[in-house]
C-alpha cells in the first residue's frame, strides 16, 4: 500500500526515502502507517548484473502491442472466469489517509477495477516490528493515516459493493525496510516470543474476516527464515486461524521459498510472490522471456501436483522500465543499469506472464502489483509498478474483461 513504508520500498527517489525512514522512526508520534508491499527477495539464480554503462541502444520490439478500439490489448489469452483476477489494492495515507482505504476515493477506484474485469482484491492491514531481531509484533492501532479497523471494514464493505472478493492478506513491515525473510530473534526463546505475538496477530485479522465474510485469508507472507525451519510453529499458527475462521487459507512464500515450505497440506492453497528473473540481459526476446516463465510456472505446477494444492500467485508485478525483466523485485533507481521508461516492455511481461497462466488451470489465481486507491498518486514515479493508465491496463483488461472475449 502506499504509505511510509512504499517510499522506503520500490520505485521512489532516494530523498523520498530518507524522508519515509525519518517518518517511520516518528510512526506512534505522527500515525504514519507503511504501504501493502512485499519485498521480493534476490534468489540464488539472479541473472548476472547486466553493463552499467554505456547502454547499448533499444531494438524495436520484436512484437508490437496493439490496442483495439475496445481498449484491449490484442494477442493476449482470456483468463478463465474460475480464476482469481486479482490487483493488489493499495492504501494511500497521505493527508490523514483522506484518498486511502474506506475514503470515497478509494471505493471510486474499487469501481474502475470492477469495470476492468478484476473479480478480486488482495486488501493488506500491517503490523509493526522494530527490527529483525524483534520479538513483538504491533497493531496498528489508532494510528490514523494507517490500515485500522475501522478503514478495513469499511474498505471490504466497499469491495463487495462494488462486486469484488477480497484476500485479506496481513504484512508485516520492519523498521527500516528489513525484508521479512531475515527476521531471527536470535535464539529458541527468541523465537517461541515472535510466534506467541504474531499468532495473537494474525488471529485478530482472522477474526475480522470471519466476522465481515471474507472468503480468502493469508496466514503469513515471505517468512522464508522460518517457513521451513519452524514448521510445527506454523502449523499451530495455522491452527490457531482455522479456531475462529471459516474460510480458504493460504500462506505467501516468496518466489525462491516456495518449494521449501512443508505445511501446504494445512492450507488451501500454495501461494507465491511471483518475481523471479525472466532475462538474462536487456532486451531478452520474448520467446527467451517466454521460456523462464513456462519453467517458473512448470515447477509451480509440479509442486501443485506433489501437495495436491492448486496455486495462488499472491502478487507478481513489473516496473513500466526497459529490462524490468531482468530483477523484477528491484526499484527502478536499484537496477544495475540506468531505468529508461517503457510501457511496452511492462506490458509484453503482462501479456506472457498471463497467456501463460491461462493455458495453466492448476493456477487459480494472480494479484497484480499494484493499483493505488487514489488515482493521482505520485509515488512510485512514471516508471513505477502500476498498470494504470499504461499499456499494461490493456493488457489486463483483455485478459480479466469478458467485453474483451467477445469479437
Amino acid at each position: 500500500m502506499a504509505t511510509c513504508a512504499s517510499a522506503v520500498r520500490r520505485g521512489y527517489p532516494a530523498v523520498v526515502r530518507a524522508l519515509a525512514l525519518l517518518l517511520v522512526v516518528m510512526v506512534p508520534v505522527i500515525g504514519c502507517e507503511p504501504t501493502a508491499t512485499s519485498s521480493p527477495h534476490a534468489g540464488s539464480d539472479d541473472p548476472p548484473p547486466p553493463a552499467q554503462a554505456p547502454l547499448p541502444a533499444a531494438r524495436p520490439p520484436a512484437s508490437a502491442l496493439h490496442v483495439d478500439p475496445r481498449g484491449c490489448a490484442v494477442g493476449v489469452l482470456p483468463v478463465s472466469p474460475s480464476v482469481q483476477r486479482g490487483v493488489c489494492f493499495a492504501h494511500n495515507y497521505q493527508s490523514g489517509g483522506a484518498r486511502g482505504y474506506g475514503s470515497e476515493v478509494s471505493r471510486a477506484s474499487l469501481g474502475e477495477l470492477s469495470a476492468l474485469g478484476v473479480t478480486w482484491v488482495s486488501l493488506t492491514p500491517f503490523g509493526f516490528m522494530d527490527g529483525p531481531a524483534a520479538t513483538e509484533v504491533r497493531h496498528v492501532g489508532a494510528m490514523r493515516a494507517g490500515e485500522t479497523d475501522a478503514r478495513m471494514r469499511a474498505e471490504i464493505a466497499a469491495a463487495r459493493d462494488a462486486g469484488l472478493s477480497v484476500l485479506l492478506k496481513p504484512h508485516l513491515w520492519i523498521r527500516g525496510g528489513v525484508f521479512l525473510g531475515d527476521i531471527d530473534p536470535g535464539s529458541e526463546a527468541g523465537w517461541r516470543a515472535w510466534f506467541h505475538s504474531y499468532q495473537e496477530w494474525i488471529v485478530r485479522y482472522a477474526r475480522l474476516a470471519q466476522e465481515l465474510g471474507v472468503p480468502l485469508l493469508a496466514v503469513g507472507v515471505e517468512f522464508g527464515s522460518s517457513s521451513g525451519s519452524r514448521e510445527a510453529d506454523w502449523r499451530a499458527v495455522i491452527a490457531a486461524v482455522r479456531a475462529v475462521y471459516e474460510g480458504e487459507l493460504v500462506y505467501a512464500a516468496n518466489w525462491d521459498e516456495v518449494g521449501s515450505v512443508p505445511f501446504w497440506d494445512a492450507l488451501d492453497y500454495v501461494g507465491v510472490q511471483f518475481y523471479p528473473p525472466l532475462a538474462t540481459r536487456l532486451d531478452e526476446s520474448p520467446e527467451a522471456v517466454t521460456r523462464r516463465v513456462a519453467t517458473h510456472l512448470d515447477a509451480l505446477g509440479a509442486l501443485s501436483t506433489r501437495v495436491d494444492r492448486p496455486v495462488l500467485l499472491t502478487e507478481v508485478g513489473y516496473k513500466s522500465v526497459r529490462g524490468t525483466a531482468l530483477r523484477p523485485h528491484e526499484w527502478p533507481e536499484h537496477m544495475q543499469h540506468t531505468p529508461e521508461p517503457s510501457e511496452a516492455e511492462q506490458a509484453l511481461c503482462y501479456r506472457l506472464l498471463l497467456n501463460a497462466v491461462a493455458e495453466r488451470p492448476f493456477i487459480r489465481g494472480v494479484y497484480w502489483w499494484k493499483w493505488f486507491s487514489d488515482p493521482d498518486a505520485q509515488e512510485e514515479g512514471p516508471n513505477g509498478f502500476s498498470p494504470r493508465g499504461k499499456l499494461a491496463e490493456a493488457v489486463l483488461r483483455a485478459a480479466y474483461s469478458p467485453r474483451c472475449a467477445s469479437p
